[in-house]
């Protein structure tokens, strides 16, 4: 089956390339190392046993216990609402939006209640030393769970979030059912863990990832020190910021346009606005009228550059989410690009993180769910086009490539291709 299915992605890639190839001559998109040829290719090598077992970090420790938590008793408590509501009501099965409108309901209701300032549903444990509070949660991503520590120090008037560096399942399972205190002592916490190893990667579209348990006794200990550094001091701390953000860690601006990378929306680089910012935003965001008599195969729409601004802040168009969680003010959004236009736009409702073609080589090495990041290219111009140009973005599970052409009033754009898997 898993054979079938890359085939089967592959073939839709090919017709896609083909068509690609039809569009106009471009030999900068054929030759380029930007191209999203380079980034269909997930492979993913799993790890060795004894890699697996051995801590990530130099401030984590490991020890095994005779009496411990099982992780099989862990209760999802959002989950099991749904489930009991749903059998309560007696909803069928098949009602795909009756069953959306349920979870999302409940899980709304269920995440305004917090302790601190981390929605109870997330908490992994919690921990009171003296004036310190500390509380051990995961992010609410259902691909990509990563462990932070909400810290207070003043009884919890004021709270301060610190990435751990651990994502579930690469290679920990914390288990919120520990009856083991998360504070060893004022400088060190402790959290038991399943050690799991993927034996079996994800797929798209299917099927999912597939792991082992080589451990289920562990308790790891976790040393403050380095976790709480935040050289900058600008909120997020040096790891966040290094495996993560790719921020520098030594500067709280690290694009020096005088916004802090805690409150920036793209905190890597200045904001600039021309018309190829303008022409991205409206790809990424925007929601035009499609061109009267145009191709229904091919999706055709113009970006008015005179009435750009008005238009910016029309709803019908450009839709401004500015919905954020409270436990995870680090809701980025990652795009890899080496599109210099792309990454200095101003993102309108997620934060986003531009990675380089080169940031991302080392950042798909923190876990294997980041080779599943959207890649844009760059702008390729037309050889036999003046002021036309091609430009391909690969969500990983779509795809779409669009022919552009400079006009008058502003852009002209037709979807000229697309996949979806």
């Amino acid at each position: 089956m898993k054979k079938i299915l890359i085939i089967i992605v592959l073939f839709i890639y090919k017709i896609s390339i083909a068509q690609e190839s039809n569009i106009c001559k471009c030999n900068a998109l054929t030759k380029s190392e930007d191209s999203i040829k380079k980034f269909t290719n997930y492979n993913v090598t799993t790890i060795s046993k004894k890699d697996a077992l051995k801590p990530p970090f130099h401030f984590i420790s490991v020890k095994y216990l005779k009496s411990h938590a099982n992780s099989g008793e862990m209760v999802d408590s959002v989950d099991l609402k749904i489930k009991n509501f749903l059998k309560l009501k007696n909803i069928d099965h098949d009602d795909d939006l009756l069953h959306y409108q349920v979870t999302d309901s409940i899980k709304k209701a269920e995440f305004a209640k917090t302790f601190g300032i981390v929605p109870k549903p997330l908490i992994v444990k919690s921990g009171k030393l003296h004036h310190s509070i500390a509380i051990l949660y995961s992010t609410d991503n259902y691909y990509k769970s990563k462990y932070y520590l909400a810290l207070s120090t003043d009884d919890g008037k004021t709270w301060k979030n610190y990435y751990t560096g651990l994502v579930r399942k690469f290679n920990y399972i914390l288990k919120s059912n520990s009856q083991v205190p998360l504070w060893k002592d004022s400088e060190h916490i402790q959290i038991e863990a399943d050690i799991v190893r993927m034996i079996q990667p994800m797929n798209f579209p299917g099927p999912q990832e597939q792991f082992e348990t080589l451990k289920n006794n562990a308790l790891l200990t976790l040393n403050l020190k380095e976790i709480l550094k935040d050289s900058d001091n600008d909120g997020f701390n040096d790891l966040d910021e290094t495996l993560e953000l790719f921020t520098n860690p030594l500067s709280s601006d690290t694009d020096y346009d005088g916004i802090s990378d805690y409150e920036d929306p793209n905190p890597k680089y200045k904001s600039t606005d021309n018309d190829f910012n303008r022409l991205l935003l409206a790809i990424l965001y925007g929601n035009y009228p499609v061109v009267e008599n145009s191709d229904p195969r091919q999706t055709e729409f113009i970006v008015n550059l005179k009435t750009f601004e008005k238009d910016f802040k029309n709803p019908d168009i450009f839709f401004h989410e500015k919905e954020m969680q409270s436990s995870d003010p680090f809701d980025f959004s990652f795009i890899i690009t080496d599109n210099q236009s792309l990454k200095t736009i101003t993102p309108i409702d997620k934060k986003i993180i531009f990675l380089t073609s080169q940031e991302f080589a080392k950042y798909k090495k923190n876990t294997f769910m980041n080779l599943y990041t959207s890649h844009y290219s760059k702008l390729f111009p037309c050889d036999d086009a003046e002021d036309t140009y091609i430009f391909v973005m690969d969500n990983v599970w779509m795809g779409h490539t669009y022919l552009i052409k400079k006009i008058p009033d502003g852009w002209f754009i037709k979807i000229v291709s697309g996949w979806q898997s």
